[in-house]
């Protein structure tokens, strides 16, 4: 399989340096995290516990992984790339896709 590229999204960037500052999420959190990322990037299947899935209705075209039990990632695949859009609590994350 191929490597994935990542783009990565300004919203994304946003909700990292908000997460990071909140000090909401432990380092450990945010290891998960980029391990999460790397697997997605290299086309690995993820463990269950992380809850991939894809969206529906308007957010169709994405898919989420949970990094942690109400931290989301948000993002979206193609045959080139990794797309990271989102990342926050639920409340966080559906309520910018009203």
């Amino acid at each position: 399989m191929n490597l994935l590229k990542i783009k990565i999204e300004k919203s994304f960037k946003k909700d990292i340096e908000r997460d990071k500052k909140s000090g909401q999420h432990t380092n450990e959190d945010f290891e998960i995290l980029k391990s999460i990322i790397s697997s997605l990037q290299n086309q690995e299947k993820l463990n269950s516990k992380y809850k991939r899935h894809s969206l529906k209705g308007n957010l169709r075209d994405f898919e989420s992984v949970h990094v942690q039990n109400d931290w989301l990632l948000i993002f979206k695949t193609d045959v080139q790339y990794l797309n990271l859009v989102m990342l926050g609590k639920h409340t966080q994350v559906y309520k910018k896709f009203k």
